[in-house]
C-alpha cells in the first residue's frame, strides 16, 4: 500500500506539472522532485526513520515544489495546498496531512530545520550542490530565474550568486555530510576557479582587452586620417598664401616702380587700374581665408565641472583640457583607465572635435580657392577688355 500511495503521488506529480506548470521553470521541475524524493528516501533510509514517516518524507518531497506551477514566491504554501488535496483524495488521516504541509513549508529558504525529518528533506533539496552535475543543474537554475524574471545575469553576476548559494547552505544531517560534503567542497573549488575566470573576462571587458584589434585599428585609422587631412588642408592653405603673396608682391613692387608691359606707369594707364586693383583684393582675400583655414584654434568648448564627472565632455581634446589643473587631467586619465568604455566614449567625442575642426578648415580652404580662381579669371577679363576696348 505504501509503494502504491508513492507511485500514485508520482504519476500525480508527473501529470500536474506537464500540464500547469510554465516552460520556463526547467529547474524546479518533475525530474528536480525526482530527485529529491530519491535522495530523501535513501537518508531517511541511513537515518533508520519510522517507515510511515519515511513515506510522508517522500510524500512531502515529491509536492514540496509543485506550486511553481504559479510562480517562485509563496510556491511552499501552494503546495502545501495541492498536497493536501492529494492526500484527501486518498483518505489519509489529518495528522500525516499537516506533517506533510509543515514538511513543505519547512522547506522555504528563509526557514530553519529544527525536526529531523525537515532538515532530512531540507539537505535532500539542495543536495544537487554536492553531485557531479552540479554544473549542469546551476545552468538550469540560470536560465529558470532569467527567463522567470526578465533579467540577464553576466557570468560574474552569476557566478557570484551561485558561490553564495554554495558557501550560504549546509548539510544538517551527518548522512547527507557524508554522501555529499565532499563533492560539495569539490563543487566550491572548481567554482571558485569559475569565479576567478569570469572577473578576469569582465575586467578585460571593462579595459578594452577583450574588445579585440579591430575597435582600437578603427579608432587609429581614423585619428590618422584626420590629422592626415589636416596636414593636407595646411599644406593646400600655404600654396595659397605663397602664390597670391607672390602675385601681391609683384602688383605693389610694378606699382611702386612705376613699371608696366608697355613701359608706361599703372598711373599714367588709367585703363589697367581696374584690373590691377581687382587682381589685388582677389589675393588678398585668398590669403585672408588661407590664413584663416590653418590659423591654429586653441579655445575648446564651454563645460562644468559636473558635465566632466557625467562624461558628458571630452578632456581628450587639446582645448579642453587645457582649462583645467594639471592634477585634475591626470585623475581624469586614471579614471579612463578604469573604465575602457567611457575612454571609448571620448576618444569618439575627440574625433568628432577633430572632425568639426576640419570641416571649418576646407570650408574656409574651399573660399580661398574659388576666391583665387575667380579673381585669376575676372582679372584676366578685365585686362583683355581693357587691352582691347579702351
Amino acid at each position: 500500500m505504501d509503494k502504491e500511495l508513492l507511485q500514485q503521488a508520482r504519476k500525480y506529480v508527473y501529470g500536474y506539472l506537464t500540464e500547469h506548470l510554465p516552460a520556463e521553470y526547467v529547474f524546479h521541475d518533475y525530474d528536480h522532485a525526482e530527485e529529491v524524493a530519491e535522495v530523501a528516501g535513501m537518508l531517511a533510509k541511513k537515518a533508520e526513520m519510522p517507515q510511515e514517516q519515511a513515506i510522508l518524507l517522500k510524500l512531502a518531497a515529491w509536492f514540496h515544489d509543485v506550486g511553481y506551477t504559479e510562480g517562485a514566491e509563496g510556491h511552499e504554501e501552494r503546495s502545501a495546498v495541492i498536497a493536501r488535496q492529494f492526500m484527501e483524495e486518498k483518505g489519509m488521516a489529518e495528522e500525516s496531512i499537516q506533517f506533510v504541509e509543515q514538511l513543505i513549508r519547512a522547506t522555504h529558504h528563509d526557514a530553519v530545520p529544527e525536526a529531523a525529518p525537515e532538515k532530512i528533506l531540507h539537505d535532500a533539496n539542495y543536495s544537487f550542490l554536492g553531485r557531479k552535475r552540479f554544473e549542469r543543474r546551476g545552468q538550469l537554475l540560470r536560465l529558470e530565474e532569467e527567463r522567470a524574471s526578465g533579467e540577464r545575469f553576466t557570468m560574474l553576476e552569476w557566478n557570484r550568486r551561485l558561490l553564495d548559494m554554495q558557501l550560504s547552505v549546509k548539510f544538517h544531517t551527518i548522512w547527507a555530510q557524508g554522501a555529499f560534503s565532499k563533492r560539495r567542497n569539490k563543487n566550491i573549488a572548481g567554482h571558485k576557479e569559475s569565479l576567478a575566470k569570469a572577473r578576469k573576462t569582465d575586467i578585460r571587458k571593462q579595459t578594452g582587452k577583450d574588445f579585440g584589434r579591430g575597435v582600437d585599428t578603427i579608432y587609429r585609422v581614423t585619428l590618422r586620417n584626420h590629422i592626415n587631412l589636416s596636414s593636407i588642408a595646411d599644406g593646400k592653405a600655404n600654396m595659397i598664401i605663397s602664390i597670391n603673396t607672390l602675385v601681391l608682391s609683384i602688383l605693389i613692387t610694378a606699382a611702386s616702380a612705376g613699371f608696366s608691359l608697355s613701359q608706361q606707369t599703372i598711373g599714367e594707364n588709367l585703363k589697367f587700374i581696374i584690373p590691377v586693383l581687382l587682381l589685388m583684393l582677389t589675393s588678398l582675400t585668398a590669403i585672408t581665408f588661407a590664413v584663416f583655414s590653418a590659423m591654429p584654434k586653441v579655445s575648446g568648448q564651454e563645460f562644468t565641472e559636473d558635465d566632466v564627472r557625467q562624461h558628458r565632455v571630452s578632456l581628450l581634446y587639446f582645448g579642453n583640457f587645457l582649462k583645467i589643473p594639471k592634477d585634475d587631467f591626470v585623475d581624469y586619465l586614471r579614471g579612463l583607465k578604469e573604465d575602457q568604455a567611457v575612454l571609448y566614449d571620448d576618444l569618439s567625442r575627440d574625433l568628432y572635435n577633430l572632425g568639426q575642426v576640419l570641416q571649418k578648415k576646407y570650408l574656409l580652404l574651399t573660399y580661398a580657392y574659388r576666391v583665387f580662381v575667380g579673381g585669376l579669371a575676372l582679372s584676366f577679363i578685365a585686362f583683355l577688355a581693357a587691352f582691347l576696348l579702351l
